[in-house]
């Protein structure tokens, strides 16, 4: 641990030297140097060229020295991020008509938190604005356990992490989200499950997420309700927070205690 501390310290005097030594552009309306001084400048600048390395140079060997600190305090790489969701417009019970989805509020603040690449689950053939109609298909696909065709899909090799989110439609996800996980392989991925109701809480979704995700590390997940969403969208941004950094917190408290 001494020995990572003292490499902190090296990184940031050196980060400190490199700073104040780096010269000051002139105003454009100084007049540039002449005669001797012009000279002692030139011998200083060039000296400074051969001993300090290149901009890159000093980059890459601070890059090495912040990876080093990080893998000896076991801190994990920032990972690249998908917030993958389904969302839907018109009438919800709860929020009356609405013109952006309530699921898709909270995945765009989840977004912002992570800078994380945003990706909406939709499908070929949209779902009825009315809730009564929407309600009636969305029981018709359950009980056939039907696959709706997406409208597009997205590679989702380069991600580490992914946020799902979904509403809860008749106390199960749409079938479009289980398009969505079947059709991509998760092994060694993370999924960070978020959804949104009007009373049915997380509704099971870890387990079915689980279940049609096979290989994937399912976290604990977050329930919004929508009505939440859509008139109270000012606390959404700590009560994420709160949620994505709560293991982070705890893997922090368990670094301290075991500090010797």
């Amino acid at each position: 641990m001494k020995n990572v501390l003292s490499r902190i310290l090296i990184l940031l005097s050196s980060i400190v030297f490199f700073s104040l030594s780096s010269p000051v552009n002139a105003d454009s309306g100084t007049a540039s140097p002449s005669g001797a001084e012009s000279t002692v400048q030139e011998e200083a600048s060039s000296g400074s060229a051969k001993g300090a390395g290149s901009d890159d140079e000093i980059e890459s060997e601070a890059s090495r020295e912040i990876n080093y600190i990080r893998e000896s305090l076991q801190l994990p790489k920032r990972k690249n991020v998908l917030v993958a969701y389904f969302s839907r417009v018109g009438e919800n019970p709860g929020v009356g008509v609405i013109t952006k989805g309530n699921t898709r509020i909270v995945a765009e603040e989840i977004a912002k938190q992570t800078r994380g690449t945003l990706f909406e689950i939709r499908t070929v053939k949209d779902y009825p604005e009315s809730y009564e109609a929407c309600l009636a298909l969305a029981k018709k696909e359950q009980a056939k356990q039907l696959r709706p065709e997406l409208a597009e899909n997205i590679d989702i090799t380069p991600f580490d992490e992914i946020y799902l989110g979904s509403p809860v439609w008749n106390e199960d996800m749409p079938m479009a989200v289980y398009t969505f996980l079947e059709g991509h392989d998760f092994n060694g991925k993370v999924i960070r499950p978020f959804n949104t109701h009007e009373g049915s809480g997380d509704a099971g979704f870890v387990d079915k997420i689980r279940g049609a995700a096979k290989n994937a590390v399912v976290k604990p997940i977050f329930s919004v309700r929508g009505g939440m969403a859509q008139y109270e969208s000012f606390k959404l941004p700590f009560a994420v927070k709160t949620w994505r950094t709560a293991e982070s917190i705890r893997q922090s408290e368990a670094l301290i205690s075991n500090f010797k």
